[in-house]
C-alpha cells in the first residue's frame, strides 16, 4: 500500500507480521512522506513463495528501491535484518536505512560462538518441528511467541491473528534461514546511514548485557545511530510509540 506524498520511506513488517503493524507510524506521519507499506510473501494471509525465502525477498526489495528515488527503507526484526543486508549491497540506491530491533545475526545473540553452519543445525530441527505440528497448536504456539514480543493485549490479539493466516511452510522457511543467516562479515561495506532502534525488555537480560551484546553485532557499520527504547518489547513501535516516532522522526530529518 503506498499513501502520502513526498520522500519516498519503505517499511517492511517482521516474521509473520502484517503491514498494518506499521498503521500507527503511518498515521503519525501525517501523510507528509510517500509511505510504502509491504506485507512479505507467505505472511499474514499473503500468497507465498518458494525458498529461499530471504534472499527472495532481498532481491524484489532491491528492485522495489531500484524504481523509487534513494527511498529511506524502515524494517522490524526479520524486516530490520533485510534492511541491513540492503545496505550492505545496494547503499548508493538509499537516503538511509532505520533497523528497529532486528540483528545481523540473531543467533549469535543466544550464542556468541555461533556460526552459519552450526546455526543451520538447529534451525532445521526448529523449521520441522513447526511444519509438524497441527494448525490449531500452530496459532497457540504462535500467540505464545508473540506474548513475549508485544505488551498490550489489543495489540497482542491484533498481531496474533494475523500472523497466525501466514503460510506454515513460509513462516518456518523464514524463520529456520534467519537463525542461520548471519550479515556480519558485510557491514563494512554500508557506506548509507543507519539507525537502530532497538528494545531493552528482552527476556530479563540486563540492559548492560543487551546493550553490549548489539555492540558487538553492529560496531561494523560505520556511523550507525543506536538507539535503546527502555520499557519497551520487540515490537517497539507497538510498546512505546511516542518514543519511537520521536526517534524515527529524528532519522528521517537527518537523511
Amino acid at each position: 500500500m503506498v499513501t502520502g506524498t513526498g520522500r519516498p520511506v519503505v517499511f517492511v513488517p517482521g516474521l509473520g507480521s502484517p503491514g498494518s503493524v506499521w498503521d500507527g507510524t503511518v498515521a503519525h506521519l501525517g501523510g507528509k512522506v510517500q509511505a510504502h507499506v509491504l506485507t512479505l510473501a507467505g505472511f499474514a494471509g499473503v500468497a507465498p513463495i518458494p525458498p529461499p525465502f530471504l534472499l527472495t525477498v532481498h532481491e524484489q526489495l532491491v528492485d522495489y528501491v531500484k524504481h523509487l528515488d534513494h527511498p529511506i527503507v524502515v524494517g522490524h526484526s526479520l524486516g530490520g535484518m533485510e534492511v541491513l543486508w540492503l545496505a550492505e549491497t545496494n547503499s548508493a540506491d538509499l537516503g538511509g536505512v532505520i533497523d528497529v530491533d532486528g540483528l545481523p545475526f540473531f543467533s549469535a545473540m543466544q550464542d556468541p560462538t555461533a556460526t552459519e553452519a552450526k546455526a543451520s543445525e538447529s534451525a532445521k530441527l526448529v523449521h520441522d518441528q513447526m511444519l509438524k505440528m497441527p494448525a490449531d497448536q500452530f496459532a497457540v504456539q504462535t500467540k505464545t511467541f508473540l506474548s513475549a514480543m508485544i505488551t498490550k493485549p489489543e495489540d497482542l490479539e491484533r498481531i496474533a491473528t494475523a500472523t497466525a493466516k501466514s503460510d506454515r511452510e513460509a513462516f518456518a522457511n523464514a524463520f529456520a534461514e534467519l537463525l542461520a543467516k548471519d550479515l556480519r562479515p558485510e557491514l563494512p561495506k554500508i557506506t548509507t546511514h543507519v539507525t537502530i532502534i532497538a528494545a531493552t525488555d528482552q527476556g530479563g537480560v540486563p540492559r548492560p548485557q543487551l546493550e553490549a551484546a548489539w555492540h558487538t553485532q553492529i560496531d561494523a557499520i560505520k556511523g550507525a545511530n543506536f538507539h535503546m527504547v527502555d520499557n519497551a518489547k520487540h515490537f517497539v513501535m507497538l510498546d512505546q510509540p511516542d518514543a519511537f516516532y520521536a526517534l524515527l522522526d529524528q532519522a528521517l530529518a537527518g537523511n
